[in-house]
């Protein structure tokens, strides 16, 4: 099970996680005092992941697929065996899923697929 992206019966096996990029927004609310040196501050923990995952596929018809799945109104599950990365997350609304072959060997197909992680259902 290297890596695989699991929702109801469709299982999603890119050939790489060919990129990750990922980030949390803050939740401590900061609130400057009049007079004073130091703020009040609210304590929250900071939000669930939002990024980037870039999956590739050597199959132009399994990259069409997982396109295809990816692009449903679904929860998804990333697991993986090579990298701390696994999650349950949707496709954000707006967000765009973006599919192209692979500029440098002309082989093999990338899918950008932005992810705001979610808690597992």
């Amino acid at each position: 099970m290297a890596n695989t992206i699991t929702t109801g019966i469709y299982t999603i096996t890119p050939t790489l996680i060919d990129g990750y990029e990922a980030e949390r927004i803050g939740g401590t609310i900061v609130h400057p005092i009049l007079g004073r040196v130091n703020p009040d501050v609210t304590l929250r923990p900071a939000a669930m992941r939002t990024g980037t995952l870039r999956l590739l596929f050597i199959e132009e018809a399994n990259a069409k697929t997982a396109l295809d799945v990816l692009s449903t109104g679904a929860v998804f599950r990333l697991n993986s065996d090579e990298r701390d990365v696994s999650m349950s997350f949707v496709v954000p609304e707006g967000e765009r899923i973006s599919y192209r072959l692979n500029d440098e060997a002309r082989d093999g197909w990338h899918l950008d697929v932005p992810f705001a992680e979610v808690s597992a259902i």
